[in-house]
């Protein structure tokens, strides 16, 4: 009777787990599948591209187009300035971030949470709203087609983001650390950056990494607040996109290299971003 019981529950154990990891392996394939379709498709032949039915492993595999692709000037300009953009979008907004959050989080004063909820309500409003004003402001500041204007448009988006995510970790630390950090004589600015900022590190990293792909997958306000000097990789990408054509030889080669940023930061980073979203959701 043991012996029958124990075979049985051997048998739903077996099963279990080959369940778990074939729904496991679809759903990971599900995901997986539109990256390796780009990535297959970057070195196809056009002739192959364009065939009927689709040809998933071709005859021929060509890196030609990778190398077209990084002899034109304009997609390397496209690439730096997208690096420029994000990278000092994500600093900035952390920085800032980092000392709004410890107000809201610490300090108390009148309308404290009334500042905190407009804040937070001005993730409500679309980009669509904005763009139009933000245009005008642009031009008349004389910040239209630089750097900067970009960089101020997207922290316009990404700061409260900040706050609101910064806020909730500094919530789950408790007062006393701090308290305690005051009493041996730290100024309220040294304990932000000796105990605050380490004990948080892995959210604000968690943070820190959507900020940036936000800012380099961003297309709409970067097709209108940008030039031909100042374009980033997602503009940059859609002119292979012409009236007469589609020049897809170009267009999937071009959004392989835009996604290895995003891929490195991510898989770098994959602990901490783990780690940091379990930490801010338990008090």
């Amino acid at each position: 009777m043991n012996r029958s019981y124990s075979s049985k529950w051997t048998s739903r154990r077996i099963a279990k787990g080959v369940l778990v990891r074939g729904i496991s392996l679809g759903l990971m394939l599900y995901v997986l599948f539109p990256f390796l379709w780009l990535l297959l498709s970057s070195v196809k032949r056009p002739v192959d591209l364009l065939s009927r039915p689709p040809v998933v492993l071709p005859e021929q595999f060509t890196f030609k187009y990778y190398g077209n692709l990084f002899s034109n000037g304009t997609f390397l300009d496209a690439l730096r300035n997208s690096l420029v953009v994000a990278g000092f979008t994500t600093l900035l907004s952390l920085v800032l971030g980092i000392f709004a959050s410890y107000v809201f989080a610490r300090l108390k004063f009148p309308g404290r949470k009334t500042v905190f909820l407009t804040i937070l309500g001005s993730q409500m409003l679309p980009q669509m709203a904005l763009l139009i004003p933000m245009f005008v402001l642009m031009r008349v500041t004389g910040l239209l087609y630089s750097y900067t204007g970009l960089i101020l448009a997207y922290m316009t988006f990404s700061l409260p983001y900040v706050v609101w995510m910064y806020y909730s970790f500094l919530q789950s630390l408790p007062h006393e650390i701090e308290e305690a950090s005051r009493i041996d004589g730290c100024t309220r600015l040294q304990s932000i950056f000796r105990i605050m900022l380490p004990l948080s590190a892995t959210g604000l990293t968690a943070t820190g990494v959507f900020v940036f792909i936000g800012a380099w997958n961003e297309f709409l306000l970067a097709s209108i607040l940008t030039d031909s000097g100042t374009r980033t990789l997602p503009t940059r990408i859609s002119e292979f996109i012409g009236q007469d054509r589609i020049a897809y030889e170009l267009m999937f080669p071009a959004g392989v290299v835009s996604c290895i940023p995003v891929l490195l930061l991510v898989l770098y980073f994959q602990r901490y971003i783990v780690q940091g979203l379990t930490e801010g959701g338990v008090k």
